[in-house]
């Protein structure tokens, strides 16, 4: 039967508990270092701690390590890399090839997106070489990842939601340009967000030209499996706790419906989550939605007007202070029928474009009273991007994640046990030895099935207790009590036990060639001498160091599949004309290869 996971990010230990509680099948944290996420750092402790939480439920944890890294780093990376492999974590996220040149533990390798994988070739090369999984990249259409699964048997991983990255990832150097600051490096100062000047569309004009909307592929999910994934992602390592609970909560009740109509399809942890909220994407961090290239060749995907969360639309104003007798009140009217609450958060774009953030102070007779006096002019449209009930829902969503346990308690006159087990097959018995049978034996069975039903704080659900065997002994409530407390400490270390025998892996020693169609100049982002070595042994001599090592001068510092004539509704078709960029430090060219389809960003 083919399993499916859901894969949840966390910056934390705290995150990534919460994620599991609310039904991640696996989730990605950062280490001490190394991750493409530099403010998102874990220590050693605090990944142990989460890998025994998480094993609990068979919920993998993979370690994003997925960073380029430098000669004299390489030492540092690779005494992490053994101190999780010792914690039994069970994959590296990497994106550093010269890794495999290193002595490595036997731990499983993923092939981060950041090492651009958008062909079966170099899916091929990847999976010959060792990776257990791959990240595919976020731009590929259902026909591509499809002709991928078909030329290999490597599992696929894919993003449906969250923060895109408009170039192709590990493609983009425009931030080290501009700061010094690497996305390859985990430092990315996103001069995607920034807001530029465009020129040579006619008359100049401002705007974020380069900012994604945020991808929701919610009603994809089905597509994907069909095409092969099996490793669902979700975007957001430095999202807060609220987001995580929300988006992963709501994948996990998406997947479980499609899973629940099919006999080919299982989840591919354990256990229940309960939360006690109504998941709802549209109420927390989005700057819009997009199916990106899922489907369409081409789409119109950036939110030029802001970078910032815009939450969900709620309608357009029909009355403010501006039109009402009384002046000098700040409220207005927003079309909608939507519950609004004290407190809650509102944004619009004002007179200049810019999106604005105002507060409810309170209503009145359909009227929304604001906290600050704002210009609104009926006709706006109305965003919230803050709930304040929901989020109080989301905050008091805590409850721990539990797996059912069958119990079974066997008496032989003096001789009892007890027995629970899991849907897994994981058992775990106790015996003990009584002084005295029970002289009532209906009520003694009644008093030990409504002790063992007591799970309290244990990860365990009780599902029902069965008797088997000669009279029950008479057994002291707290005896009982300690007989159930020992067999669901056993079983749990049972079930850890049991996920983590499945953990070693070993990299395949092979001379695969690294395929001819990728780039082999400073895009193949070698940054120390391992990789020097690694892809020699693969038919490459690297000529150029990466781009980190020295920087470049007309080569392209982002290339995208998005396009912003397109979005503009200025496509050509065919050869088109540079455009130019600017922001206040910086200006660019912006030329397009039309037979591919991508847009290619240079330096001035």
């Amino acid at each position: 039967m083919r399993q499916l996971e859901l894969l949840s990010p966390a910056k934390n230990l705290q995150v990534c508990i919460a994620a599991i509680n609310h039904g991640a099948d696996a989730v990605y944290i950062g280490g001490p270092a190394f991750g493409a996420r530099s403010a998102a750092t874990n220590s050693i402790d605090d990944i142990s701690t989460l890998i025994q939480y998480a094993h609990q439920f068979n919920v993998k944890v993979y370690v994003a390590f997925n960073t380029l890294l430098y000669d004299d780093e390489l030492e540092r990376a690779i005494e992490i890399a053994h101190k999780l492999y010792d914690i039994h974590a069970d994959a590296l996220i990497i994106q550093d090839l010269g890794l495999l040149q290193c002595d490595l533990p036997p731990i499983a390798l993923h092939a981060s997106t950041q090492l651009n994988n958008r062909t079966p070739e170099k899916v091929d090369f990847l999976e010959k070489i060792g990776f257990s999984q791959v990240v595919l990249a976020r731009e590929l259409n259902l026909t591509q990842i499809k002709a991928i699964a078909e030329k290999t048997t490597v599992p696929l991983e894919f993003f449906i939601h969250g923060a895109l990255c408009v170039c192709y990832s590990g493609q983009c150097y425009m931030s080290e340009y501009a700061t010094g600051r690497s996305g390859n490096r985990g430092e990315c100062a996103q001069m995607c967000r920034h807001k530029y000047t465009l020129q040579g569309l006619g008359e100049a004009r401002e705007g974020y030209f380069l900012s994604t909307k945020d991808m929701c592929l919610e009603h994809r999910l089905e597509d994907l499996i069909s095409a092969g994934i099996s490793s669902f992602k979700i975007e957001g390592r430095l999202k807060d706790e609220n987001y995580v609970k929300n988006v992963t909560a709501f994948y996990r009740k998406k997947l479980d419906a499609i899973i629940a109509k099919r006999t080919d399809l299982q989840r591919s942890s354990t256990g229940i989550c309960t939360p006690p909220f109504t998941p709802d994407i549209n109420k927390t961090f989005t700057r819009g939605y997009t199916e990106y290239y899922i489907e369409k060749q081409q789409n119109k995907v950036a939110n030029i007007r802001s970078p910032k969360s815009q939450g969900e639309y709620l309608g357009k104003v029909v009355e403010s202070n501006e039109t009402a007798s009384q002046r000098g009140k700040n409220f207005i009217k927003i079309k909608t029928t939507t519950l609004l609450h004290n407190g809650d958060g509102l944004c619009f774009y004002d007179s200049n474009g810019e999106l604005t953030g105002v507060q409810i102070n309170g209503t009145n007779e359909g009227k929304i009273v604001l906290n600050k006096n704002v210009h609104i002019p009926v006709g706006t449209e109305i965003w919230r991007n803050v709930d304040v009930d929901f989020q109080k829902q989301l905050e008091s969503s805590n409850q721990g994640r539990k797996l059912p346990v069958k119990a079974v308690f066997r008496s032989n006159e003096l001789h009892y046990s007890l027995t629970l087990s899991d849907a897994a097959g994981n058992t775990a018995t106790i015996e003990k030895t009584a002084l005295e049978i029970a002289k009532n034996q209906n009520k003694q069975r009644e008093t030990i099935t409504s002790q063992v039903a007591k799970m309290g704080d244990s990860i365990f659900l009780f599902s029902g207790l069965e008797f088997e065997g000669t009279n029950v002994p008479f057994i002291p409530i707290a005896d009982i009590n300690s007989l159930r407390r020992e067999t669901c400490d056993l079983l749990r270390t049972k079930i850890i036990e049991s996920v983590e025998t499945l953990r070693a892996t070993s990299l395949q020693q092979t001379t695969a060639q690294y395929p001819m169609t990728e780039p082999h100049d400073f895009r193949l982002n070698v940054a120390n001498q391992k990789a020097v070595e690694f892809f020699h042994q693969h038919g490459v001599e690297v000529s150029q160091r990466a781009f980190e090592c020295q920087h470049r001068e007309n080569v392209p510092l982002m290339t995208t599949k998005y396009c912003i004539r397109y979005q503009l509704g200025a496509c050509k078709k065919g050869n088109a004309e540079p455009l130019f960029l600017s922001d206040k430090s910086h200006s660019f060219r912006v030329e397009f290869d039309c037979d591919k389809c991508e847009m290619n960003i240079f330096s001035l």
